[in-house]
């Protein structure tokens, strides 16, 4: 059972079918997220199902739907602007018929969509972009019935400067589609048909051994909040917005532990995860810190009542470190360094662990910076002679 902000509960988000993440899984059925929801004032708990991710026809991008829809939901919940029991004001609204503009059809898909802050202001974004760019190819009048594949795709290829934003548009803009055929203002989704570029992937910069040091050193002398929430990060095995969503009471500090919402993999469930010895003395001065309910990261990286927002640390990161001492590497690279010496020190099972990956897959094909670098070495200690 997971405690919400709200004084709700829900029970773990689970999916049908149980094998979705697998190559296995089929598509000729219908899938979908169930979870129950309890509201103290309600007798009988909710059940709440999620099916948004039929709409695709593909394995691949119904697993990536699930995903996302995994995210939004525990996003919705964790952040307790969300209740079944009274969402019947949403239907209040109004919604898009077939003879809406596009661009107005995509502002009330965005009022009606519920995702996470972070993906609602990408939508934002997203439709004050395509407003300019329906205006510019002449396309302001057209009626969202109207909207065919190659609209679409004339569109995105308007709006998107390189591969990898044609691709991230793509899906932010499935998401808003898939809600103007819930309600029934088009047909069918025209993103469906429209296939994802190929991008290159690209290296993970990390910070050198020297450059540690000196970022250590930095942020010791110049913002010590920001350089505990550096080493507590570092150490910690969790992502950013799981550790703004921290508070007082789920530390344990006797038992060098504390309870996040891991929000990744089949369901969605509370875990405890380690804390290190290393950096057991950051969390005590952050726990000292704080008066009961505080979450342990607000205003100045500080504890208090109002969380901060996850995008603001690396907009700290930029802003304090990158662009101050000239460090190229990003917040998020920290990760990896980790996991990286994780493996390192023991190995790809216990860096899985750690990180509260269901696979080994994510260490080795993301995280873990010197897959190919061990690769190469066993390859050149190989002495297979040719005669």
């Amino acid at each position: 059972m997971i405690t919400l902000p709200n004084g709700c509960k829900c029970s773990n988000l689970v999916v049908y079918p149980k094998n979705w993440q697998s190559k296995k899984a089929k598509i000729n059925i219908n899938w979908y997220i169930k979870y129950r929801f309890y509201d103290s004032r309600y007798p009988i708990p909710k059940q709440v199902m999620v099916k948004r991710m039929n709409l695709f026809k593909t394995l691949s991008d119904r697993q990536d739907a699930t995903q996302k829809c995994l995210i939004e939901e525990m996003d919705k919940l964790v952040n307790g602007s969300f209740n079944p029991f009274v969402r019947e004001v949403l239907h209040s609204k109004r919604i898009a018929t077939r003879d809406t503009p596009m661009v107005d059809s995509l502002k009330l898909a965005y009022n009606q969509v519920s995702v996470s802050e972070r993906t609602k202001r990408d939508l934002k974004y997203l439709i004050d972009m395509i407003d300019k760019a329906a205006k510019h190819l002449n396309l302001q009048n057209l009626s969202i019935s109207d909207v065919t594949r190659k609209t679409v795709k004339l569109i995105l290829e308007e709006i998107s400067s390189t591969a990898d934003r044609f691709n991230k548009h793509r899906s932010y803009l499935m998401i808003l589609l898939s809600e103007l055929c819930e309600a029934e203002a088009i047909d069918n989704n025209p993103v469906r048909d429209i296939k994802k570029k190929k991008i290159v992937k690209h290296l993970r910069t990390v910070l050198t051994e020297e450059e540690r040091v000196r970022v250590n050193q930095h942020l010791q002398d110049n913002y010590p909040a920001f350089h505990r929430f550096l080493h507590i990060f570092f150490h910690s095995g969790a992502r950013i917005s799981e550790l703004m969503r921290v508070r007082e009471y789920d530390l344990d500090l006797p038992n060098q532990r504390y309870k996040v919402i891991v929000q990744k993999g089949r369901s969605y469930k509370e875990v405890w995860k380690t804390i290190k010895d290393i950096v057991l003395p950051f969390w005590i001065s952050l726990y000292n810190e704080c008066s009961h309910g505080d979450y342990l990261f607000s205003i100045g990286l500080k504890p208090g009542q109002v969380p901060i927002k996850p995008y603001q640390i690396t907009k700290r990161w930029y802003r304090l470190v990158k662009k101050k001492i000239g460090i190229e590497a990003d917040f998020y690279s920290l990760k990896h360094l980790h996991t990286t010496e994780v493996v390192d020190i023991l190995n790809v099972s216990e860096a899985a662990k750690h990180n509260e990956h269901t696979s080994e897959a994510m260490v080795i094909g993301i995280y873990d910076v010197k897959g190919v670098e061990r690769k190469h070495g066993k390859v050149k200690g190989l002495m297979n002679k040719f005669a």
